[in-house]
């Protein structure tokens, strides 16, 4: 083998190494980063700020109105989780819903009679740090084609931070069938 040829193969092998190592080295830096703060830009000597409770001592706007959305959408998502549930007949996940003393109550007969349920427009109507009040719309499909469209409450507890129904009563037919 020629000494041109040598020498291109040596270069090149040690080159790719070199490359590898560094490549190697800018990885494992990326890495010591936590994810959120690559992708944000934020240096990684910045903490996130930590929400306050609600009504906690905090002066600033956005401490105590963050976890008030993150718990509304948090509620909102179950509410719209549990019609999911009953509209697939997953009467378990249903439950799961509920508080022990709603899950006693529930009575899968009721909705199996629809081909599906639906609601919307969920708002809540009150608030205080253990429970919330939300009014809702529900659409009743029935198999022959039929729709009936209700108001509803939901009262939602918070139980180790996360949302439970403890309460949903009728509140008026809006559209009967």
């Amino acid at each position: 083998m020629d000494k041109g040829w040598s020498l291109a193969l040596v270069g090149g092998v040690v080159g790719g190494m070199v490359a590898l190592g560094l490549a190697g080295l800018l990885f494992w830096q990326g890495r010591s980063t936590p994810i959120t703060q690559r992708a944000e830009g934020t240096p990684a000597a910045t903490a996130p700020p930590t929400p306050q409770p609600m009504g906690g001592g905090s002066t600033g706007a956005t401490a105590q109105t963050t976890p008030k959305i993150n718990q509304e959408q948090s509620a909102i998502a179950l509410i719209t989780g549990l019609y999911e549930a009953l509209s697939a007949k997953n009467w378990a996940q249903a439950r799961l819903a509920y508080t022990p003393a709603m899950q006693s109550q529930f009575d899968p007969t009721f909705f199996a009679q629809f081909d599906r349920v639906a609601v919307q427009d969920l708002r809540v109507t009150e608030r205080s740090p253990d429970q919330w009040q939300f009014l809702g719309r529900n659409t009743y499909f029935y198999p022959n084609g039929d729709t009936q469209e209700e108001e509803r409450s939901y009262t939602i507890l918070w139980q180790n931070n996360r949302p439970i129904i403890s309460d949903s009563r009728f509140v008026r037919v809006l559209q009967s069938r």
